[in-house]
């Protein structure tokens, strides 16, 4: 039997908002049944190798900037590599199957007091093999990303553009395949795919997206985009239903779940809502076949890199896009701050020539809060 050739299932189950810790590992024991029926069911097609849950899946999104970031942090969150990736890890032992989910969550031996969202692979034999931390957010959600701790980054990794690739866009090369991982918002961007492409990625999990952008079609586009630019299988779960923080009768449905495969076509779907999944055939010693003969879809091969690069030489020139460093030495912002730097970053764009205001337009005042951040984090450099 090939390896290379097998079912991956992609798991809609119910989550909670978490509001204690406890609850993060309640989700994992409903889901261990959701798992075990969906991997039972799929295995009636080809033997089910890859088995991937939606961000949200597991405890939602525990949010909170700002005073709230410290204590999320320290009565919330769990460690990244706790006790709940250990009862995850037998999950991935029962059913032998390479497990793909994320959790919002702390991993103090990287940094402390900061609250990531983390993706991450955990192998047949039950070990956590891979980890990814969300590079970019939408205004709601108040975690740290790689380039809020940019600094950080440098003092670890260094100044080498190949150690920061392989840092920032981690790929785990299985015997099922080389796994990367996007969360939600990090699919908007195409340089986040392309990323993980260029580490050798041939399997992208991809999820999860809120509405409306899932009804309205928006992330269906953006993950088969990804998929034909870079010759990627997709797979793309999303949570089925989940509960309101501290209500637990109170559900919203999510839903649209997909498997895309590497030409951009829908191998499987489920449209609705609630508590399912979705199975398909991922192929990928077809996939590599094509990497290696086609001509022209298998795109990644015809990169000029001398021209694409002058797009980011420009923006960094004057100054960089969005804010780096603004976590160094301080909390994620919060809802309403955030806010305030989405009006600093239209007014930089229209200052640039990128967007064009209409006449009667001014620019957006910033609170002095917001500008004091920013002060700051330009100060380092």
């Amino acid at each position: 039997m090939s390896n290379l050739r097998y079912s991956a299932v992609g798991v809609q189950n119910k989550s909670t908002m978490a509001t204690s810790r406890d609850d993060y590992m309640k989700d994992i024991e409903r889901l261990a049944t959701t798992v075990g029926f969906s991997v039972w069911t799929g295995n009636l097609d080809l033997p089910v190798k890859l088995v991937a849950v939606s961000e949200g899946g597991i405890g939602g999104w525990a949010l909170g900037g700002g005073d709230e970031h410290q204590k999320i942090y320290d009565n919330i969150v769990p460690e990244i590599d706790g006790p709940e990736m250990r009862a995850i890890g037998d999950i991935a032992r029962a059913t032998n199957s390479y497990f793909v989910a994320s959790m919002v969550a702390k991993d103090p031996e990287f940094m402390e007091n900061k609250i990531f969202n983390i993706a991450f692979v955990v192998s047949p034999e039950g070990e956590l093999i891979h980890k990814h931390y969300k590079t970019a957010f939408y205004q709601y959600e108040p975690n740290v990303a790689p380039s809020d701790i940019w600094d950080f980054y440098l003092d670890k990794y260094g100044d080498d553009p190949v150690e920061l690739h392989k840092a920032l866009w981690p790929v785990a090369r299985t015997e099922i395949g080389n796994i990367g991982t996007l969360i939600c918002a990090e699919g908007s961007f195409p340089e986040a795919a392309r990323g993980l492409a260029l580490n050798g990625a041939e399997v992208l999990w991809r999820t999860q997206y809120p509405e409306p952008w899932m009804g309205n079609g928006m992330s269906e586009m953006q993950n088969k985009s990804h998929a034909i630019f870079n010759t990627c299988y997709v797979v793309a779960p999303n949570i089925g239903e989940i509960s309101l923080p501290g209500m637990p009768d109170h559900v919203l449905s999510c839903g649209k779940s997909q498997i895309i495969d590497y030409r951009g076509n829908v191998i499987s779907e489920y449209r609705g809502g609630g508590e399912t999944m979705v199975s398909g055939i991922i192929d990928v010693e077809a996939l590599r076949d094509f990497r290696l003969r086609g001509q022209w879809q298998n795109l990644v091969k015809d990169i000029r890199a001398e021209e694409y690069k002058v797009i980011y030489d420009a923006m960094m020139a004057r100054g960089g896009v969005y804010p780096r460093n603004l976590c160094m030495d301080d909390p994620p912002f919060d809802e309403a701050d955030q806010k305030e730097l989405v009006k600093h970053q239209v007014n930089k764009m229209v200052e640039w020539g990128v967007y064009t205001a209409s006449p009667d337009w001014k620019p957006y005042k910033i609170s002095e809060t917001v500008q004091a951040r920013l002060t700051k984090a330009a100060s380092r450099g």
